[in-house]
């Protein structure tokens, strides 16, 4: 072997077969010691002579001219690098094109509805059912004229801003319970086709902890039931924002004081403090994909003054009025 030529050629060794040390010492040890790491400088030497080689041959491949074909003109030289890279860009926009087409077609749903708000917002806002006897949809005085004192049978929120009237579906709590979570998903899956989601375990609106409500931002479009884009226009909500809940029959009033988007195993953001009355909404985004949950935190206002309300206070109470003169101006 080349190996052993060229090592036998740099050392000299004893009748035993020992490597022979200056100053007359021999050593069996240091004599695998070189001769493991002369093989591993041969291998290396070979290895990068045939990585050269190889690149080589592959550049002179890549340089070599052909004559391609041309319906609308002459036959055209170009070299093998240059049809790679014709190949490469048609199968990239063909993918790519049939992607958008159908992640857009699972997903028109959702699309409309952001297209419509994003073109005509005015509209939007003036076609909604609920709120088309409110001259100011987004005043108090306007809101409290279209809401009634006594809520509707079922659970409902109620977004303006969104043109968003929708009932509130609560799962059963005996998966939870029986921290059966695969079950859970399955219960709240199956709760997401008759609306948005109270989420198991959380709050109820008036208690002292988070109201959670999350609901689809697009869905499959065989999937059951009507609601599955339902939080498409969600992230359009800003801080300062409102929404209302109607629960059991009474009224409830949220202002958004924080909007994030957090990664899907994080679930601080079903917390519940104790010294808090919060409501959290939550979808999927960006549209059409899991990759993030989209989290708007909310705290509870008085439905009369819009003044945040402490945990044991009860709702609806009277503000003293405050005279002119008495305003620090």
């Amino acid at each position: 072997m080349i190996f052993e030529d060229t090592y036998h050629q740099r050392a000299s060794y004893d009748s035993e077969g020992n490597i022979i040390i200056p100053g007359g010492l021999t050593s069996s040890k240091t004599s695998s010691t070189v001769k493991l790491l002369t093989f591993f400088q041969e291998e290396i030497l070979f290895v990068r002579h045939d990585v050269c080689t190889t690149g080589r041959k592959i550049l002179r491949f890549l340089q070599q001219p052909v004559i391609a074909p041309n319906f609308r003109s002459k036959p055209k030289e170009y070299s093998r690098w240059q049809l790679f890279l014709f190949d490469v860009g048609r199968f990239g926009g063909t993918f790519a094109l049939l992607f958008s087409v159908l992640f857009l077609t699972l997903n028109y749903q959702s699309f409309f509805q952001l297209t419509k708000a994003y073109v005509n917002p005015v509209q939007a806002m003036q076609s909604s059912e609920a709120f088309s006897h409110a001259k100011d949809a987004t005043s108090n005085v306007g809101l409290l004229a279209v809401l009634p004192l006594v809520g509707p049978p079922d659970h409902r929120l109620i977004i303006p801003k969104l043109d968003l009237n929708v009932p509130i579906s609560i799962p059963a709590h005996d998966a939870l319970l029986a921290e059966d979570w695969k079950k859970l998903e399955n219960d709240i899956q199956d709760a997401l086709e008759n609306g948005v989601v109270h989420y198991p375990g959380t709050a109820r609106p008036g208690q002292a902890g988070n109201f959670f409500l999350t609901g689809h931002s697009s869905y499959y479009p065989w999937a059951a039931g009507n609601f599955k884009s339902v939080f498409a226009k969600l992230g359009l909500l800003d801080v300062g924002d409102e929404y209302w809940v109607y629960y059991n029959g009474d009224r409830y009033r949220y202002r958004i004081k924080e909007k994030k988007e957090v990664r899907p195993s994080n679930v601080g953001v079903l917390d519940q403090p104790l010294d808090k009355r919060l409501s959290t909404l939550m979808t999927c985004t960006p549209v059409g994909t899991t990759l993030r949950r989209l989290i708007l935190v909310a705290e509870e206002l008085d439905p009369k003054s819009g003044t945040s309300m402490r945990v044991g206070e009860k709702t609806e109470r009277n503000i003293p009025k405050i005279r002119p003169q008495e305003l620090s101006i």
